[in-house]
């Protein structure tokens, strides 16, 4: 007041001088500043106790709080497409699907070999019938006569390609043979001769062995020394056909001649070589057959069940790879959302891990916000928060911090910490990407001390208030809690309830 007073005594000898006609005017503007309110501003605070909130104030974008990116697994051509963007769909609707053709494909092989192995091991399981015998042993009568019959027309090859086809080269072929030209190589002379009489003896002892050849013989045996007889009479024709290709024609060997020799000869080795394929291979049928006997003539070992039941096992494990590739040519919604894009198109080759849709949570929606790091530790998990919308003005939501994340994000050079708030209750006209002004409420304190920041000076030696005490303002320190948004602090210690302090915030 007594400020008041100095400067009204200043005005009124401001108006006395000449100039001071303007003074009226200044006395309406004192008047309306200072004596025109409805009640006056209080000189003291009382000290009372009450209750004080800190919250944290942030701006932060509405976000989905599910949201995916789909891709196959595996490279393929779509083959349909069965929402569009925009489209709401529940949990597993089918969202996209590439062609399976193959791979249906190949799961019915799969299947079919499951079958077989399953129906081998029970086979082997029940065991062999008496006409499971029956017919294994006629497969193995079947198999003799037949490796019989190739051994006799292997013999009957070798005769004709030796006898008809390589005797006209030499003289007496049979006993002491001698080529009728000349090679221009002695040791291929000596060679071809040395071995014409070797496959003579050779012949008659396989010929002996012919005559009493029948399926009780041990055909296992005479194979092998059938196809010896051949190999011996094979490598005799590859040396008799290079020395008819070393013959010279002459007055008494045509050139029409030696083409004759050498078709014969070759004509000889096919006939050799056609018998060996042969018999070798009525002597491996045979030799399978007789095993199939064997095992049907005796009970199964555990090994044998073992393997068969491998062999299902294994089976069955293809089958089941087939039927999962096969499934992921299909994408299905993994939860109830909004597709907000749809990448390629119906016969459009996509690669295993390109993205092909986008999603969304369809009702599930929350606040994505960045707190700088002077304010993150006042935070917890559960802490309640405010909520305004510029696009819905007017309203205030409610909802609560559900996660904060541990590591910083830079922004600006600042660091920052995400924090994601859930709404209390949804509300249909939230939509991703709304800007949203979050006030978070971190701490909470009742019948506490509360003083107005204003009443309070705050400089390099501390924190104090002005109390009163006898009428005069004393200036004591004081101890601060928490602040609120309001401008008030709570009062830790210094002050009690009731007390008074000036309210320096009136002082100019």
């Amino acid at each position: 007041m007594a400020r008041l007073k100095t400067l009204a005594s200043k005005v009124w000898r401001f108006l006395k001088r000449p100039y001071g006609w303007g003074g009226v005017l200044v006395l309406i503007i004192i008047y309306f500043v200072f004596f025109s309110h409805s009640a006056p501003v209080a000189q003291t605070l009382t000290i009372e106790r009450g209750t004080i909130t800190q919250t944290v104030v942030v701006t932060g974008q509405v976000v989905a709080a599910k949201d995916v990116s789909l891709s196959f697994q595996q490279t393929g051509n779509i083959a349909r497409i069965y929402v569009k963007e925009g489209d709401t769909v529940r949990t597993g609707a089918a969202l996209i699907a590439q062609d399976g053709t193959s791979l249906q494909a190949q799961l019915n092989q799969a299947q079919a070999s499951l079958a077989a192995a399953q129906a081998n091991l029970a086979i082997l399981q029940a065991g062999s019938t008496p006409q499971d015998i029956a017919v294994a042993e006629a497969e193995v009568q079947t198999a003799a006569d037949t490796l019989v019959s190739a051994i006799k027309n292997a013999y009957a090859s070798a005769d004709d390609a030796v006898h008809n086809e390589t005797d006209p080269i030499f003289t007496n072929p049979r006993t002491n043979p001698q080529l009728v030209f000349s090679t221009g190589d002695p040791q291929l002379t000596i060679n071809v001769q040395n071995e014409r009489l070797a496959l003579e003896n050779a012949l008659i002892g396989w010929q002996a062995g012919i005559s009493a050849l029948n399926t009780a013989s041990d055909l296992g045996s005479a194979a092998g020394s059938a196809v010896a007889v051949l190999t011996q009479e094979q490598n005799f024709l590859t040396d008799a056909a290079s020395a008819v290709n070393n013959a010279t024609p002459s007055t008494v060997l045509t050139q029409a001649t030696i083409t004759s020799w050498k078709t014969n000869i070759a004509a000889g080795r096919t006939e050799v070589s056609a018998a060996i394929t042969n018999v070798n291979s009525a002597a491996t049928a045979l030799a399978v057959d007789q095993k199939q006997l064997t095992l049907k003539q005796a009970p199964p070992t555990q090994d044998q069940v073992a393997a068969s039941e491998a062999a299902v096992a294994q089976a069955q494990a293809q089958v089941q790879v087939d039927q999962a590739a096969l499934a992921k040519t299909v994408i299905y919604a993994p939860f109830d959302a909004l597709v907000t894009n749809v990448a390629p198109q119906v016969g459009e080759t996509v690669t295993a891990g390109e993205d092909v849709m986008d999603l969304i949570g369809a009702q599930s929606l929350q606040v994505e916000a960045y707190v700088p790091e002077v304010d993150v530790a006042k935070l917890a998990v559960g802490d309640e928060s405010s909520m305004t919308f510029d696009a819905l003005p007017n309203e205030t939501f409610t909802g609560k911090v559900i996660t904060i994340y541990p590591a910083e994000t830079v922004i600006n050079g600042v660091a920052n910490y995400k924090i994601e708030v859930a709404f209390d209750k949804m509300d249909p006209r939230f939509k991703s990407g709304l800007t949203a002004n979050l006030t978070i409420d971190t701490l909470k304190k009742e019948n506490v001390l509360i003083l107005p920041q204003y009443a309070l000076i705050e400089n390099d030696q501390g924190t104090f208030a002005e109390k009163m005490e006898n009428g005069k303002p004393v200036q004591v320190p004081v101890t601060l809690g928490i602040r609120d948004d309001n401008g008030n602090a709570e009062v830790l210690s210094g002050l009690q309830a009731g007390d008074q302090v000036e309210n320096i915030g009136l002082n100019p």
